[in-house]
């Protein structure tokens, strides 16, 4: 490995503990600092994870998909978070190699602190149709209503056609919020009147 000047800068950064330098120089980073952000990923320090996490998800490639998606699983919140973000990044530009695991990050519509939670339905919303599947799963498969409701809302956030096939059946859903959330998006779309007049 042969970190660039770039890459030497934005590690000095870190350990400065300058975010509003360090977010510059996070985006100026290449694919020729990917290996060095990789091993980055495994440093003691929380905040050079996070880092290497958000230059990741600006310039990775195909081949930082499952190193990020390793970060899911890290002890610290704000790194799970990253993580979870950095991989709805990459999804815009390598989709077929993170697709196979928006499972997993769908787990984290579940996770212990909250904003993990939601950065997790958000980072879902922000893969579009690819993450259908995985939302259907956590409400027509899981129990755990607080995933639930957050999957529902990731599919309004959506707002697609897909999305709006998988809101339709939860219309009747027993969870209150699920069914708003439903409701909700499908009248944002404009199906929801369509609906209402084929059932008269």
């Amino acid at each position: 490995m042969n970190p660039t000047a770039q890459f030497d800068a934005f590690r000095s950064a870190i350990a400065a503990d300058d975010d509003e330098r360090t977010e510059p120089l996070a985006l100026k980073l290449t694919p020729a600092d990917e290996p060095a952000l990789i091993e980055l990923l495994s440093s003691p320090e929380e905040n050079e994870r996070w880092w290497a996490l958000r230059a990741l998800a600006a310039c990775g490639s195909a081949n930082a998909v499952a190193p990020v998606a390793k970060g899911l699983d890290d002890p610290a919140p704000a790194v799970r978070a990253a993580a979870a973000l950095a991989l709805a990044h990459l999804h815009r530009r390598h989709p077929a190699e993170v697709t196979p695991l928006l499972d997993p990050l769908a787990a984290h519509l579940a996770d212990e602190e909250g904003m993990v939670r939601q950065i997790a339905a958000d980072a879902l919303a922000m893969c579009g149709d690819d993450a259908a599947p995985a939302l259907a799963r956590v409400l027509f498969e899981q129990r755990h209503e607080g995933a639930r409701t957050r999957a529902a809302g990731a599919l309004r956030k959506m707002a697609t056609r897909k999305a709006a096939s998988i809101l339709y059946a939860l219309l009747n859903d027993p969870n209150p919020l699920v069914r708003i959330y439903a409701y909700e998006g499908l009248d944002e779309m404009g199906l929801l009147e369509t609906l209402l007049v084929t059932l008269q």
